[in-house]
């Protein structure tokens, strides 16, 4: 006899869980109307979670709503925990059903301040799916929970949101806490990084651009390091490079944020290094130092430049190549020796070139030349590459006369052979529009641009090299005559 009794109400509890995961109201009026102790024995079942679990878990409004209101069972449902130590409020959360989020709030709030085993409430869940709409329910009815850590590392639910890349959700609390509050905005977790740190490592670029219009953000930017001493900027240089970077760091850059180690060393400097002279003060309030100021680079050219300097030299290099094998006007398909063109003397073998035979003796000409471009092209760019990759000091002047010689002979020989190429896969005339002397016009203007920036740079170059041997020479000068006996005046100095 107690074995079947035993038998219907595990049955009961069954179709409780039944109608639960369905919404069937009706069930369970049924279901309580037969047992209104049924709700008080579920803790009695080998169910990990309950009927309130499972109906906020599948978004059943109306029987989460019936269950809460049986008194004095359903309140109580509302803060029983999972296995995971998780509440019904959870599992709404994370799944954003705004309304039964907002049933289990009036029934009891402080289930919103709830942690399970991994030390997340309710918002953190709803953080990390960009569920808006509960968040603000949340926020409206625990604000206390915005300031709940995930861990004892400090990791806050900003954290979370740009783990997740909720950007949506990061601007709700963001806005709730305040754009001033720069202290729960530059918030470290246990490795010491700010939520500008995290967005920087997984390269979001609007949350970075949203988070550096923010006043309390941007200021930390400029003090604020992680465990390994880096700045948000500086944990650019040691992420994979690739074309997000180049925006990221553009993005730091239209704020007038440099990495933090140069902004101090130059801070540093003008602190220790007073004027000299009155002079170097008017040389620095006039207009050309003024124009000066405004025109010089401030950073490091060579390491904000590098990773864009190698997508485009590695860019112009697989043009090349692909150009070389695969060449204006296309291969033979078939080796052809009996006809016209293609005989004993000029033998016509698949996969050569078509325009290169010299039964046509300009396209001929111009193959010549073509090649010689592209090879020229293909060369300059990888040794752009060598010289970044290679560790060879860029930073002094004569090898940064190369690196700019490599870049300019690079971006001019691309441009030839694209003329060259053009002017053999195209007829003579072209609707009686001279073509071939428009584009000889552009490439001149550009080789003569080019011309110009190596001129300049060649000048620069030689005018550093003449200053410092003459003071070189200036000095061995003033060494020697210190040496020689007879060469030194009444109170001591040198005679020049």
């Amino acid at each position: 006899m107690n074995h079947i009794m035993r038998c219907d109400e595990d049955d009961k509890i069954k179709r409780l869980y039944e109608a639960s995961m369905e919404g069937c109201v009706d069930t369970l009026k049924s279901l309580i109307q037969d047992d209104p102790l049924i709700l008080s024995k579920i803790s009695l079942s080998p169910y990990g979670e309950t009927p309130l679990h499972v109906s906020a878990l599948f978004g059943h409004l109306n029987f989460t709503k019936k269950l809460l209101s049986i008194k004095p069972q359903g309140p109580k449902l509302a803060m029983e925990l999972d296995r995971l130590k998780r509440s019904p409020l959870h599992l709404a959360s994370a799944e954003g059903h705004t309304g039964i989020v907002q049933a289990l709030i009036q029934v009891n709030d402080s289930m919103c301040l709830a942690t399970d085993q991994d030390g997340k409430t309710p918002l953190h869940y709803a953080a990390m799916r960009g569920r808006v709409e509960v968040i603000k329910l949340l926020i409206g009815s625990q604000r206390e929970s915005i300031w709940k850590n995930l861990n004892e590392g400090g990791e806050t639910v900003l954290h979370l949101c740009v783990q997740y890349n909720q950007l949506g959700a990061l601007r709700v609390l963001v806005e709730s806490v305040g754009y001033e509050n720069n202290e729960f905005l530059n918030s470290k977790d246990q490795h010491g990084n700010t939520i500008l740190h995290l967005a920087v490592m997984l390269k979001q670029i609007e949350t970075i651009k949203y988070l550096l219009s923010l006043s309390g953000v941007k200021k930390g930017a400029k003090t604020t390091l992680n465990q390994s001493g880096f700045t948000a900027f500086d944990t650019l240089e040691h992420i994979p490079k690739d074309f997000k970077s180049l925006q990221i760091q553009n993005a730091f850059q239209d704020v007038g944020l440099q990495r933090g180690t140069q902004q101090c060393n130059h801070h540093q400097l003008q602190q220790v290094q007073p004027s000299s002279s009155s002079s170097s003060i008017k040389a620095k309030t006039s207009c050309w130092g003024k124009c000066n100021r405004l025109m010089r680079y401030k950073g490091d050219w060579i390491k904000d430049k590098t990773g864009a300097l190698l997508i485009v030299a590695t860019l112009i290099a697989t043009l090349s190549y692909q150009t070389a094998v695969n060449p204006p006007g296309g291969v033979w398909q078939e080796s052809r020796n009996n006809t016209v063109d293609c005989n004993f003397e000029n033998n016509c073998t698949a996969g050569t070139s078509v325009l290169a035979h010299h039964f046509n003796m300009k396209h001929q000409s111009e193959y010549l030349w073509f090649l010689i471009c592209n090879s020229m092209a293909f060369i300059s760019s990888l040794i752009i590459i060598l010289l970044l990759l290679s560790g060879f000091p860029v930073r002094y002047r004569p090898c940064m006369w190369l690196l700019n010689l490599a870049i300019c002979s690079a971006l001019t020989f691309t441009t030839i052979t694209y003329v060259l190429g053009t002017d053999m896969v195209s007829p003579s005339k072209i609707d009686d529009v001279p073509t071939w002397w428009i584009c000889v016009g552009l490439v001149g203007s550009w080789v003569g641009l080019i011309g110009i920036i190596i001129a300049f740079q060649t000048i620069r170059l030689l005018v550093w090299v003449v200053k410092k041997l003459f003071i070189c020479m200036f000095k061995c000068c003033m060494c020697r005559a210190k040496r020689t006996p007879g060469n030194h005046n009444i109170d001591g100095t040198a005679r020049v």
